[in-house]
Order: structure tokens, then C-alpha cells, then sequence
């Protein structure tokens, strides 16, 4: 709780030096930006590479987390996951950017990063990051996304949880098998697909409840600096519990400072440069685009969120517009999701 607690400044201090250093440039020059990344996208093994980078952080931290993030920070921590992003997308260009000007076998990694950069415990670094990075693919990779999937299950009161774990391992089975080419292919197709009809549920419940979008815009704004009635203490401690809540659930939604996903951006044997774009590209669709409609979906349909964590709160937001076809929906959509990171995660 104590790291958590100084997440934001961290990442504030980390990403406003490289934002100085790079001079603003995607914020000032966002139409340049994005010319560059749409030039990048011609390329099929870019465009494979940043699906399978997607796959690893699409998911889970996009519903689940902001779910969760709402109910403890409240409707002020949505405002903090967008601050977040600009902050996530400097640092995800200056990872991806380092690991492709440090590929070794053709392969491109933070541990490379380390063993080149620091000459006398470069590879021991290097070597320790490996194996967080193998203990993350069990919890965060691995367990978290299954327990997504089962959480699911349990909100519809399904009794087949046992019976869709053994589907979900015999499908990871059979591609892990084809490798890193199939893995590839899979998320390729799987990440668009589900991103997309993801978007057009959110926006369905969006519109569904547009009259209140208003007030749920100025309650954003007024809950992330703690503008309510009471003591000022008070106040003080909603702002900062959901600048935490929001930096924390940003962060887990798009792995920004752990450079996961260069491993995946690398693979496209684009420049350096290129490559580091991808990672902006990364954190707009996973948290500017995703995050924020979810957080928007849930407010905005007035769910019990006080009585309700996690997906439950998600499915009574799509339910109470789609009714079973959107709580349906939203467990093939958390299936695909999980899915795709742990076979990006293998």
C-alpha cells in the first residue's frame, strides 16, 4: 500500500522527465503522431506485433480494474487513469525505443536493455528482470486473467466454470504449440474483433444514457480533487485515494514502466523510433480508449456500485441495457481478452 501510495509521484516525475527531454512531442504534434504510426501500421509484421502487444495488456485491468478502481477511489479515479496515460505513453515509447536499439539474437528486451547499459551488473540485472518477468506470467499473465474469466461465471451463476477452464486450456494448448508465428496470427485477429465490439457495447450503454453524461462529467472532474460537502480533511482524502486509485488501475492496465510489452513491439523490425510509437499507440487504445468507456459505461447507467466490485458492476451496466445478451457478451468478450494475454504472456 505504501508504493502504491507514492505510484502517482513517481510516474508523474518519471514520465514529466522524459515528456521534457522528447519536448512534448505527441502531445503538441499529435496529427504528426499519429501520420507516423498509421505509416508504421503498412507493415504486416507491425501491425502483428502490436496486436500481440495489446494481447498482453488488453483485458482484465481495462474492465475489471476500472471496475474495481471506481468502486474504491470513486468516479474521480477515471479522471486520474487519463492523466495517467499521457504520463504511461512517454514511458512506454522510451521502453520500446531502448529495447529495440538493444536487440541481441533478434530478439529485443528490457533484460538487454540492462546487460548493455550497466557494464559490471548489467547481467545480473538483466537476469533478475527474466525472472520477474517469469513470476508475472503466472500471477498477473496467467492466474489473474483465468480468475477473470471464473469471476464471470460466478456474477451469471453459471455451475460450468470447470468445464470453460478445460476449453480455455485445451485452446491455449493448441496454439502455444505453433509458437511465437501462431501466437502472432491468433492475436492478430482476436485483439481487433474483440476490442471493437467491446467499444460498441460501451458506447451502446454511453448513448443508451446520454442524458447523464453531463453530470457524470462535472461528478469526474469534482470527486478526482475531492470537491465535496464535509471537512476538508475529508475532502483532502477522497482526492488522494482516487489520484492513487487512478494512477494504480492505469498502470495495471497498461504495464507502463515494466517493459513487458517491448518484448512483443520489437518483433516488428521497425527503427527505434518507430518502434517507441507503438507504445503510445499501446496506452491510447488500451487507456485512453477502453478505460475511459468503461468508467463512462458504469457511471453513466447508475449500477449499484456501492454494493457491487469488479465485473459484477460491469455486467449490471451492460445488462441493464442488452439484458442477457450483453452480460453473454461480456463473458465471450473477457474470454477472448484473457485468452490472448496468456498466450502473449507464453
Amino acid at each position: 500500500m505504501l508504493i502504491i501510495s507514492f505510484l502517482p509521484i513517481l510516474i508523474i516525475v518519471i514520465g514529466g522527465y522524459f515528456l521534457m527531454k522528447l519536448r512534448f512531442f505527441f502531445i503538441l504534434h499529435p496529427i504528426k503522431t499519429a501520420g507516423k504510426i498509421k505509416r508504421s501500421m503498412k507493415s504486416k509484421e507491425a501491425r502483428h506485433s502490436l496486436s500481440l502487444a495489446l494481447a498482453g495488456t488488453l483485458g482484465v485491468g481495462n474492465i475489471v480494474g476500472v471496475a474495481y478502481g471506481i468502486s474504491v477511489g470513486g468516479a474521480g479515479s477515471l479522471f486520474w487513469i487519463f492523466v495517467s496515460s499521457f504520463f504511461a505513453a512517454v514511458i512506454k515509447y522510451a521502453e520500446s525505443t531502448l529495447a529495440a536499439d538493444n536487440i541481441s539474437f533478434g530478439y529485443g528486451g528490457m533484460n538487454y536493455v540492462m546487460e548493455k547499459s550497466f557494464c559490471s551488473y548489467g547481467r545480473i540485472l538483466g537476469i533478475l528482470y527474466s525472472l520477474f518477468c517469469l513470476f508475472l506470467s503466472f500471477t498477473m499473465g496467467t492466474s489473474l486473467q483465468v480468475n477473470s474469466v471464473t469471476s464471470t461465471l460466478s456474477a451469471e451463476k453459471k455451475s460450468c466454470a470447470q468445464v470453460v477452464l478445460l476449453i480455455f486450456f485445451i485452446l491455449v494448448f493448441f496454439v502455444i504449440v505453433g509458437g511465437a508465428k501462431k501466437i502472432e496470427r491468433v492475436t492478430a485477429k482476436l485483439i481487433p474483433l474483440s476490442t471493437i465490439i467491446y467499444v460498441i457495447l460501451c458506447l451502446g450503454v454511453i448513448f443508451s444514457n446520454f442524458e447523464k453524461l453531463p453530470e457524470v462529467l462535472v461528478r469526474i472532474v469534482k470527486e478526482a480533487f475531492g470537491f465535496r460537502s464535509g471537512i476538508g480533511g475529508v475532502s483532502a482524502f477522497l482526492a488522494i485515494n482516487s489520484m492513487r486509485e487512478g494512477f494504480a488501475r492505469g498502470l495495471l492496465s497498461n504495464e507502463a514502466g515494466a517493459g513487458t510489452s517491448a518484448m512483443a513491439e520489437t518483433r516488428s523490425g521497425k527503427s527505434p523510433s518507430e518502434t517507441g510509437l507503438f507504445g503510445i499507440c499501446e496506452v491510447f487504445f488500451d487507456t485512453v480508449l477502453l478505460c475511459s468507456l468503461t468508467g463512462l459505461a458504469i457511471l453513466t447507467s447508475s449500477v449499484g456500485i456501492g454494493q457491487k466490485r469488479g465485473i459484477e458492476i460491469v455486467s449490471s451496466a451492460f445488462f441493464s441495457v442488452f439484458g442477457k445478451f450483453g452480460t453473454y457478451t461480456l463473458f465471450l468478450l473477457i474470454f477472448s481478452f484473457a485468452f490472448s494475454t496468456v498466450i502473449c504472456w507464453y
